[in-house]
């Protein structure tokens, strides 16, 4: 993308070089403190809660992408924050830094942006992250990994899974605020991947248009059928005629062939 290009050679300092491994090592921290103390205060203040934004709390709306994992199980958060880890470093190593920290930056802003607008407080990044992961699958989608650390599965099934689960949450939101929510971080998505998946549909569109247009002239075609026996007096043919019957005559010098209507009437030909 050219826009990025440019951005990239004026802000390249933005760049955070492993921001995965802070992200996770973020998360995993803010996870043991919840898991240990219970009843943690400082945990339940990295949260966005647009009230206590406006209030002067506004480290919020960095802190609360480090509680996505807070109240799951520790396999449950061990396989989530591996996967976080894996999505992100691949996502740096194809990208660069400065994209995938755009493409997080991005994502993170207009979330907050949104739930400050709209009300909603957030406990975590989800999206956020779901957001990577549909990233991932769109530029890794034949890769398979090992689910749940034993189950091979191709990229590309689950983020068919987890577009149609994104897609019954958006529809069974009780608000728009809800549904701004969760389309807020794909924004991101459809920034890096919108050009490349309108070209795609407007090339699947040309060759249906083609294939639709060569199909009408197939169908419009005449279909000229080749035949076999041919009256050398009447020069009808078995495509004329499927009923009739053709036979050689063998008073006639050379391979000669008559209709039955002619067989029997016509000058018999000879060789001088």
């Amino acid at each position: 993308m050219r826009i990025l290009d440019k951005l990239e050679r004026k802000i390249g300092w933005f760049a955070v070089r492993n921001l995965a491994v802070y992200i996770v090592a973020g998360n995993a921290l803010v996870w043991l403190t919840g898991f240990i103390f219970r009843e943690n205060a400082f945990v339940e203040r990295l949260a966005l809660v647009p009230a206590a934004v406006f209030k002067g709390e506004v480290w919020r709306i960095v802190t609360f992408v480090l509680m996505n994992s807070f109240g799951g199980s520790p396999l449950l958060v061990l396989i989530e924050l591996y996967f976080l880890y894996f999505i992100g470093q691949n996502l740096e190593g194809y990208w660069g830094s400065f994209r995938f920290t755009f493409y997080y930056f991005v994502s993170l802003i207009l979330t907050a942006v949104v739930s400050l607008l709209t009300g909603v407080s957030l406990y975590g990044a989800r999206y956020i992250h779901l957001s990577l992961f549909f990233a991932f699958a769109a530029i890794a989608p034949e890769m398979r990994i090992l689910l749940f650390f034993f189950i091979p599965v191709k990229i590309k099934y689950l983020a068919w899974a987890a577009w149609a689960f994104t897609a019954y949450e958006f529809i069974m939101s009780r608000s728009w605020a809800d549904r701004l929510v969760i389309l807020a971080p794909l924004a991101a998505y459809a920034m890096f991947f919108g050009p490349q998946i309108a070209g795609a549909l407007r090339r699947n569109r040309s060759v249906y248009a083609n294939r639709r247009k060569f199909d009408r002239k197939i169908a419009g075609a005449k279909v000229v059928k080749a035949s076999f026996h041919k009256c050398e007096i009447c020069r009808i043919t078995e495509v004329d005629a499927p009923d009739m019957e053709f036979r050689y005559c063998s008073k006639c010098e050379g391979n000669y062939e008559y209709c039955m209507t002619h067989l029997n009437d016509h000058f018999h030909r000879s060789q001088n």
